[in-house]
């Protein structure tokens, strides 16, 4: 058994190496990401649910680009959002900064945002937005998905 004056210090230690690395573990983005993926998502969002779907494609990112061509975008998101029907409310859930989303998605800096909504003919639908950073500096979707 470790000495009573001993566990003191050794918590204290704990403690201290805890608040040292603690940064580089936590997964939070400075203020400027935040910011700038929060806009880039908003901006998104007002595009889609103004019917503007080629627009929104437009604000995706080269990597989504790739992978989903305009019109098959657009031929999606007017589904479901036909589906939905109008938005009525839609709040903000959480967020989280990552540098890898998935196996097949390139490393990088992402913002993925949930989103509780309500539509006229879904009563809650969950939104999920992701906002990458792309080499030019600027924040564009790399996915949507509602469900």
């Amino acid at each position: 058994m470790i000495p009573r004056k001993y566990r003191v210090h050794i918590f204290l230690a704990i403690i201290a190496l805890v608040i040292i690395f603690y940064p580089s573990f936590s997964r939070k983005p400075d203020q400027e990401r935040l910011d700038k993926s929060s806009v880039a998502a908003t901006e998104f969002f007002s595009l889609v649910d103004a019917g503007k779907y080629q627009e929104s494609w437009d604000a995706c990112s080269a990597y989504l680009k790739n992978e989903v061509e305009e019109p098959v975008w657009s031929k999606r998101l007017a589904a479901v959002r036909t589906v939905a029907g109008a938005l009525i409310d839609r709040k903000q859930k959480d967020y989280t900064y990552t540098n890898n989303v998935g196996d097949s998605i390139p490393v990088g800096e992402y913002m993925v945002y949930h989103f509780d909504s309500q539509f006229a003919n879904k009563d809650h639908l969950v939104e999920t937005v992701t906002v990458m950073l792309e080499e030019d500096k600027h924040w564009r979707i790399a996915g949507y998905f509602i469900e």
